[in-house]
Formats: structure tokens, sequence, C-alpha cells
């Protein structure tokens, strides 16, 4: 081989050595884009799931009370009825004058969720006492019935009295009326 041809050789070599480097550099350097996308992709997901645990993480507590404190079952005509009654009886309890008898609102059909509520509108005229006694009575969390509104109006004429107007919620868990009926049917 003379000077010429092993330069040729050299130049051939040395273009085919570097087309090699250029091609397993574009390779490497596509599959590198590729593990960076998917590694991003992972630490996104991975951030959203610790995210969602620490939500979850946080709600536990909720959801084991709500789970040991489950709202009854019924329909809104029982429930309200029983409502009434039980605000009736908790007047009577604490000798609270009741000035416009508990009376229970219509049932809200646009209310959504998984419980349903039923709502009792009640006047009545005590002392302090009695109407933190009456208010301890019927707030109660663990039966899901609480006070949703509450106006207290100071006697004009006697000072140690008060007129208060109040809205008891019950929650409950709804159950079918027609199935709550046949049921009744049955049980008679």
């Amino acid at each position: 081989m003379n000077e010429r041809e092993k330069k040729l050789v050299l130049i051939l070599a040395a273009a085919g050595l570097l087309v090699v480097s250029l091609f397993g550099y574009t390779t490497y350097s596509g599959a590198m884009q590729k593990k960076k996308v998917e590694l991003k992709k992972g630490s996104d997901e991975l951030k959203l799931k610790k995210r969602e645990l620490e939500q979850a993480l946080q709600r536990i507590d909720e959801v084991e009370w709500l789970a040991q404190n489950m709202p009854t079952s019924g329909t809104h005509t029982k429930i309200r009825s029983e409502l009434v009654s039980f605000v009736e009886q908790s007047c009577a309890k604490y000798k609270v004058n009741v000035k416009k008898r508990p009376s229970a609102l219509r049932e809200n059909l646009e209310e959504q969720g998984v419980f349903k509520s039923a709502v009792v509108k009640v006047m009545v005229n005590c002392t302090d006492k009695q109407m933190y006694d009456l208010f301890c009575l019927l707030q109660n969390p663990r039966e899901a019935r609480s006070i949703t509104r509450m106006r207290i109006i100071p006697q004009r004429d006697d000072a140690t009295k008060v007129d208060c107007e109040l809205e008891i919620t019950q929650w409950y868990s709804p159950e079918d009326e027609e199935f709550a009926e046949d049921a009744q049917i049955t049980d008679n």
C-alpha cells in the first residue's frame, strides 16, 4: 500500500468512526431523553400520590368518626316527626316556655349527597341557664343533630329572660318510603 492509500484508509476509518460515534451519541441521547421524561412523569405521579395520601390521612379521623356515629336511617316524615317530639320533650324537660310550637319545614328536594336532613323551627322563652341546658341537649353531633340557626332576642320587660328562635336539623340516611310502608304492612 502506498502513502496515498494509507491516508485514504485512515480518512475513511476516521469518517466511519465519526459516523458510528454520531449514531451512538444520538441513540444514547434519545434514550436519555426518554428516561428523563419517564423519570419526570414518575416523579410527578409520586408527588400526586403523596399528596393524596396526606389528604387521606387528614380525613381518616373524620371517616372513623362518621363510621362510629352513623346517622339513623329512615324516611323524611318519620325523622321529622321524631325530631318535633324530641324538641317538645326537651323544652318540657327544662321547663322552657314554648312561644311557637315546633314546626317542621318541608323536605328540601334539591339536597344532594348521601345524607338528607329534616328541619324543625321553634320559638321559646327562657332564662339563660334554661337556654344553655336546652342547647346542650339539642346540639348532639353523635346523633347527627345540631342547631343550624339561632336568633336570641332579649326580652324588654324582663331582663332575666330571652326569646330564642331555633332551627334544629337532624341528618339521616334516607330509606325508600315505599319500602318502609311495605315493611310496616308486613309487620302488622
